[in-house]
Order: structure tokens, then C-alpha cells, then sequence
């Protein structure tokens, strides 16, 4: 009797192979530079559609198949499986290359490519199970629930995608906004009533907050209340004068040429849109009042200004209590695990986005590996790290290097002894660095040169040489090197 396509020992060979090859690939220590390779890698993204719709397909068959809905010859399934699982594996090997370049790295890309391998395998077990379902029925039932595994790591796969191109948590991110409805029906509940409440604080909050704020009032201004316009700035001049915008220093600054350093928001940061600047303008001349009411704006303004930017205004006010849940969800979550670990976690009031200090407490308790491990997935959402006086070493700086938004790390009376300062040469904000009672010497102070945002460096009991201080001080002056023990923070 004739086989079918693949039910012989050596479909099944082959298939254990390529499996055990895919396996093999996930742990071993392998780095292309090859043009020709990282061409192909850079298809990943293109080819991975394919397999996801096959596999939904092969899901929805299948259970219509266990559930007698449907009935399609055995050998066209055969072929669906067969089909799948050569382009899930052709994406798992682009993704390979892709990854073999050493471009991408961290927590993320890991939970990816462990995602992608369990779903390959589970794909292949279900493939298995499904030839022996002649044998017994069970093996067919089995089958959809190696399926339906399958498809549940290609969604975390997917999802572990997404917040490597996307950012952290990108299918996720407005989950706190179904799980909370008040909160986004109080948003657009009469939401455009109020002149300033409305339309000029959703204006202020969304472009200026940043840097203006009661945890971070830069100049001395903060917009975030109606009495903190009337209040003066670090320049003797108040940002709001009633009923005198050519006189107020707010709108002074935002007519400015943006050429000018006294221009806001400053260059880099996303400017007021000329309709949101000429409402500002309308709001200060017509007294500044918190309770004008849209009612009350002539219906020139309402045409010209209000209708216009009503929309934007709702979508400040969405990305706001979108930005708001999603912050609070984030801390309650590390406030939660910085118990568990003995350590002190707090927002960072400095920083323009929503980033978090850790530090160890005091007397300090051990940190480890272990308790480092378990911050992996918020890396990113660390700007101040203080691990002074924990086992901290060397290895453990590749952690380190991925906490893209780290601006100030303090390592003193650590096991670092150097060697590992490597993993944080590509820190993009990294400015303030404590090495004071570590091993780190000349060598590694030299390397320290190439931090592309580092600005000051504690190395008080450490290896380095007096002579060479003063060589790197001299070679780069804004580098500053201090020889005190320096803060913890």
C-alpha cells in the first residue's frame, strides 16, 4: 500500500531533525556579518505573515474537523501542515539571521525567540499526533490542543515582536483603559465646556508638562494649574498677565523664531500648533478666566480656533488617560516586585518621561543575579540605578546595557571589576557614573572616553593612576573625574 506524503520514517526523521536544528540554533553562540545573510534576515518580517494566517487556518480546520462540522480529506490537511511548518520554520531561520547580527539583544528578543521555537515545536507535535490519528481518535483530539498551543505562543510571539519595533507592551498598552470605562466615559463626558479646562490645559499639558511641571518646573514655570501661570519665573517675568498676551512671557516665547534658544518648547520637543498658539492668545486677552465657557467664545473664535482643534484636543486628553493608566499600572507592578526583592523603587521626578529610580536600602541587603533577573522585563523603565555595596559584577553589566533610558548608575563597593564596562558603552543617556572601591584601572578609565553621554565619573579607591587622571582630564575636559567617594543617591 502506497504511503501518504510524509508518514514514512523518513518524513518523521526529518521533521526530529529539524526540530533538534532549531533547538540548536536557539542557544548557540553564533554572529554573522555576511551581507548576503542579513539580506535574508531583514525578510523576517515580510515571510512571518504567512505561517501566522496558515496556522489560524489549520486551527479553525482542525477543530471543525475534531467537532464533525466539517469533513476534508486527510491527505489536503496533510498538505496545510506540511505547507505550515515549512514556512513557520523559514521564518524562524530569517529571524535567525536577523538576530545573528548582533543588532538586537536583551530580554525581549530572548522571550521572542523562545516563543517562536515553542511554537515551531509544538506545530511539528501537533503534526505528529495528527498522522497517528488512524491509531486512535485521541491522538486527532491531542492534535487541536497542540494546535491551539501553538497559536497561543505565536501571539505571544507576536506580541514580544511588536514591543521590540513598537516598544514595551505594545499589544497591551490600552488594556488599563477597557479594564478602567469610567475613565475614558468621564474623559468624553462634556469635554469641551470650559475655555481653559478644557482646551488651553490639554494644549499646556501635552506640549509643555514635560519640562514645566510641579515635579520639574524648569525657568521656574509650571503649567500645571492656573495658578502656577500667574506665578513668576526664575526671570523675574510672569508667564500670565490677564487680559495682556503681548505682555505675558508664555506667549512671548512661543511666538518667538524657533532659531532662538529662548523659543518653546526648545528644539527637539513637538511645537504648539498656530491655531493652538493663536487660542492661547485669544484665552490671555480675554482675561485669563478659568470659568469662561466655550458658550461665551464669539463664534468667530469657535469657527476659526475651537471646532478646528477639537479633535486634537481629544486626543491630548485620550493619550493623557491613556499615559496616566498605563503609569500607574507599570508602578503598582514594580512597587509590588521592589518589595519582594528589598529594594526602593520611586518615579523619577526629573525625568520628561515616565521613568523610575531603584536603589538598594540601607544598611543594603544582598542584590544578586537572581533579583537582577527578576527586573528584565522593565529595564527600560529605569533612568537612576544605585546598587552600592551588592554582588553585583562584571557579568552582570549586560543587564545593565539595556537599560536604554539609564542616565546615572552607581556601582561603588561592588564586585565590578571592569571588564564588563563594555556592556554600557552604547548607553545613549548614561551621564553620571560611580566606580569608586571597584577594580576598575587605566585601561578602563581610557575606555570610559568612548561613553557617548558621559559627563562625570567617580573612581575613589579604585586602580586608576594619578598620571592618567590627569592626561584623560586634559585629552577631554568635559569629562568630569572625581576622586571622592561620591554619592549614593
Amino acid at each position: 500500500m502506497q504511503q501518504k506524503p510524509l508518514k514514512n520514517l523518513w518524513g518523521l526523521i526529518t521533521l526530529v531533525l529539524a526540530s533538534c536544528l532549531m533547538i540548536w540554533l536557539r542557544f548557540v553562540d553564533f554572529e554573522t556579518q555576511s551581507p548576503w545573510l542579513l539580506t535574508l534576515g531583514r525578510f523576517h518580517p515580510i515571510i512571518l505573515h504567512f505561517p501566522l494566517a496558515l496556522l489560524l487556518l489549520l486551527l479553525i480546520v482542525q477543530a471543525l474537523q475534531v467537532f464533525k462540522v466539517l469533513n476534508l480529506p486527510g491527505l489536503l490537511i496533510e498538505y496545510l501542515f506540511v505547507a505550515t511548518i515549512l514556512l513557520t520554520g523559514l521564518t524562524f531561520l530569517s529571524g535567525f539571521l536577523l538576530y545573528a547580527n548582533g543588532e538586537y539583544s536583551g530580554f525581549l528578543i530572548d522571550q521572542h525567540f523562545n516563543g517562536a521555537l515553542i511554537t515551531f515545536l509544538l506545530l511539528a507535535l501537533s503534526f505528529l499526533l495528527f498522522q497517528r490519528k488512524e491509531n486512535n481518535r485521541i491522538f486527532n483530539n491531542l492534535a487541536l490542543l497542540a494546535l491551539l498551543g501553538s497559536n497561543g505562543f505565536a501571539l505571544f510571539t507576536g506580541h514580544q515582536g511588536g514591543s521590540l519595533t513598537h516598544g514595551r507592551n505594545f499589544l497591551t498598552e490600552y488594556v488599563p483603559m477597557i479594564t478602567q470605562p469610567e475613565e475614558v466615559e468621564a474623559m468624553h463626558r462634556d469635554s469641551l465646556e470650559f475655555l481653559y479646562e478644557d482646551m488651553i490645559q490639554p494644549i499646556l499639558e501635552s506640549k509643555c508638562a514635560g519640562c514645566h511641571s510641579t515635579l520639574r518646573s524648569k525657568g521656574g514655570l509650571s503649567v500645571s494649574s492656573l495658578q502656577d501661570l500667574f506665578k513668576k519665573g526664575e526671570s523675574g517675568k510672569i508667564p500670565v498677565i490677564h487680559s495682556a498676551a503681548d505682555s505675558s512671557e508664555l506667549y512671548r516665547r512661543l511666538i518667538l523664531p524657533d532659531s532662538l534658544d529662548e523659543h518653546m518648547p526648545p528644539a527637539g520637543k513637538t511645537p504648539l500648533d498656530r491655531k493652538e498658539i493663536q487660542l492661547i492668545k485669544y484665552w490671555i486677552d480675554a482675561g485669563a478666566n478659568e470659568n469662561m465657557s466655550l458658550a461665551d467664545v464669539p463664534d468667530s473664535i469657535t469657527n476659526m480656533l475651537v471646532t478646528p482643534l477639537s479633535t486634537a484636543i481629544r486626543k491630548y486628553n485620550f493619550d493623557m488617560t491613556r499615559s496616566r493608566l498605563s503609569q500607574e499600572k507599570i508602578e503598582e507592578e514594580l512597587t509590588a516586585l521592589s518589595a519582594y526583592l528589598e529594594m526602593v523603587v520611586k518615579p523619577d521626578s526629573l525625568s520628561e518621561g515616565s521613568l523610575f529610580m531603584l536603589s538598594n536600602k540601607f544598611p543594603p541587603v544582598t542584590f544578586t543575579t537572581k533579583k537582577l533577573l527578576e527586573l528584565k522585563p522593565y529595564l527600560d523603565m529605569f533612568s537612576k540605578v544605585s546598587v552600592a555595596s551588592s554582588d553585583i559584577d562584571d557579568a552582570d553589566l549586560y543587564f545593565f546595557g539595556n537599560m536604554t533610558n539609564l542616565k546615572e548608575l552607581y556601582l561603588q563597593k561592588t564586585k565590578v571589576k571592569g571588564q564588563g564596562l563594555v556592556y554600557l558603552s552604547k548607553l545613549p543617556h548614561l551621564e553620571v557614573l560611580n566606580l569608586s572601591f571597584t577594580g576598575t584601572d587605566d585601561k578602563m578609565l581610557l575606555e570610559l572616553m568612548q561613553f557617548p553621554a558621559l559627563k562625570e565619573v567617580y573612581l575613589y579607591g579604585t586602580q586608576v593612576s594619578y598620571p592618567v587622571i590627569q592626561a584623560v582630564k586634559a585629552y577631554k575636559p568635559e569629562l568630569k573625574i572625581h576622586t571622592e567617594e561620591g554619592p549614593y543617591f
